[in-house]
């Protein structure tokens, strides 16, 4: 059903959408065509959910995050904030299923953190954590954790370079020191070795304001 509320804050659910009850859906939400958001799921404010998506319970979709169509989120993925599943990503949550044997018990978690791009019919294997800001490519397969602000490729995905915050690639090498500042965003990223920090501009695209209606930077 569709939601509403006098202030327009509530989340909007589209008729043939299911949330079911106990299931957590933050204001300012979108639940779009076909999806499906189980008991005990908790989607934050500013998401949405294309179509066909899938939410599990003890899932967890931070704020501002945006499932492409026929995603699923399962059972001991959480999504932080502004994570970006393209269509047709996959998670796994069993790292050797078999028809014939229940592994409830023993699924691992895996953790997607803060700004993650996860591409178009890639893959994302469990117990690993995916570091800030990582970005995985369109149909690449990620079977190990990440560096923040890595650019990953490939099956099994392998680092090739980085990725800024704003998603533009970063002219410094996988090692080294060095230092590069994005132009839309004035944020500083900073090579000390093998790992690459970031210190965000003014305006950080990454902090996300509770309780407020999400304005998304636009390319100009």
């Amino acid at each position: 059903m569709t939601t509403s509320s006098k202030d327009g804050s509530a989340p909007f659910v589209h008729q043939t959408a299911v949330v079911e009850d106990g299931a957590k859906v933050g204001d300012f939400s979108n639940v779009w065509y076909f999806s499906h958001v189980a008991p005990g799921a908790v989607i934050g404010e500013n998401c949405s959910l294309g179509q066909n998506t899938y939410v599990e319970r003890n899932a967890i979709v931070g704020n501002a995050c945006r499932l492409g169509n026929s995603v699923s989120i399962y059972s001991h993925v959480e999504l932080e904030d502004f994570v970006f599943c393209a269509p047709y990503m996959v998670f796994t949550h069993i790292a050797f299923p078999r028809a014939a044997v229940n592994r409830h018990a023993v699924f691992r978690k895996t953790l997607v953190r803060t700004g993650t791009t996860l591409g178009a019919n890639s893959t994302v294997v469990p117990d690993i954590t995916c570091g800030a800001g990582t970005f995985l490519a369109a149909g690449a397969t990620l079977t190990k954790s990440t560096k923040d602000w890595s650019k990953m490729v490939g099956t099994p995905a392998r680092q090739v370079g980085w990725v800024s915050a704003f998603g533009e690639n970063i002219d410094l090498p996988l090692t080294g020191h060095g230092e590069w500042r994005c132009k839309h965003t004035d944020d500083l990223y900073v090579l000390n070795g093998s790992d690459l920090v970031r210190s965000p501009g003014p305006s950080d695209i990454l902090k996300y304001v509770p309780g407020q209606r999400l304005v998304r930077m636009a390319l100009r």
